[in-house]
């Protein structure tokens, strides 16, 4: 099986990608350790952002309250507060740490100086590291440079070849519904999980009803590149196919996991475009318009949210919320 494994990885080096699974390594250390999730509702009012971009993928400004409509489980709501909201951003730069990263991802990883750069001097961003669960390596600061400093000095040297991103994705967002403001997640992943939810609907519904946003940059760009140079025996083209399974599945959750917090999801095409891609998230994660409406039901549901905007393109949200039961009033 070594020898095997050994044959594959010469002739093809993304496939170690996923052999790293079977040889974990030592646990990423000097970081904080994230508590366990929570769920937390607001009884009050639904919070919704809003993002508004045109065909160019640019944030359209000026909108107006009248600009939106609010529809809850399909019935048309009115809308009790609205904001064009830029206030500070709270953005945490949620980095897949395993081995794999470090032999094919790790420029396109500090790439994401670009979207640091860009950020208003009162923006806070943070930097996590999750393999085996979520680290938090670099702490909320507005001191951009140093997080830069931080960013461009990783080597992923260190870290797990579990990569369980649905459970270190639920902590994260835990962490975050105790910071105030707008909240934004940048996942920059693979996609590939290790522990995948055992009931995804509800995985799906908490994800849904968090009110942060997670906007993802994909990596597996270097992995799904193979080599045409040589035939292949049988074993080898069985061990592609299902590193070309196990990518689509990967690229189906991420998709999943933007659009249901209301975010986008990028996978790039070649490395030059890494850097423009997270250019394009700094406005984004700057901006957004935020609608705000009493639940008319309180039945403790998921209810489904549906937004739409005269004048803009394209309009992204998160796609439910949990109402409030009877007693919590």
């Amino acid at each position: 099986m070594i020898d095997f494994a050994q044959r594959i990885f010469l002739r093809n080096s993304a496939l170690l990608f996923v052999l790293s699974f079977a040889f974990p390594v030592a646990p990423l250390c000097k970081a904080q350790e994230v508590s366990a999730p929570t769920i937390k509702v607001d009884v009050s009012r639904v919070n919704v952002g809003v993002i508004a971009t045109n065909g160019h993928g640019n944030f359209v400004e000026g909108l107006q309250k009248s600009d939106f409509h609010i529809f809850d489980n399909g019935v048309e709501q009115p809308i009790a507060g609205f904001l064009a909201n830029d206030d500070p951003a709270q953005v945490v730069i949620m980095i897949e740490c395993g081995p794999a990263m470090r032999l094919f991802g790790k420029e396109n990883v500090q790439k994401a100086d670009a979207l640091i750069a860009r950020l208003a001097p009162q923006d806070r961003v943070s930097l996590v590291c999750y393999s085996s669960g979520p680290q938090v390596m670099f702490d909320l600061s507005s001191d951009h440079s140093a997080a830069q400093s931080f960013l461009d000095g990783m080597d992923f040297s260190s870290g797990s070849g579990d990569l369980n991103l649905s459970e270190s994705l639920l902590v994260v967002l835990d962490r975050l519904n105790s910071v105030a403001g707008k909240k934004t997640i940048v996942l920059i992943s693979s996609g590939v999980d290790g522990a995948p939810p055992v009931d995804s609907s509800l995985f799906q519904a908490r994800i849904s009803a968090s009110e942060v946003r997670v906007l993802v940059v994909s990596t597996s760009l270097a992995f799904k590149k193979f080599p045409k140079a040589h035939k292949h025996d049988l074993d080898e083209r069985e061990a592609r196919a299902k590193v070309t399974q196990a990518f689509k599945e990967a690229d189906a959750r991420l998709h999943s996991l933007a659009g249901a917090t209301g975010g986008h999801v990028y996978f790039p095409k070649a490395a030059k475009d890494y850097q423009k891609i997270y250019a394009e998230i700094a406005q984004i994660v700057r901006h957004e318009y935020n609608l705000a409406f009493v639940p008319p039901v309180p039945d403790g549901k998921l209810h489904a949210l549906t937004v739409t905007a005269n004048h803009a393109f394209r309009i992204d949200h998160r796609q439910a919320y949990l109402a409030p039961s009877a007693s919590a009033n």
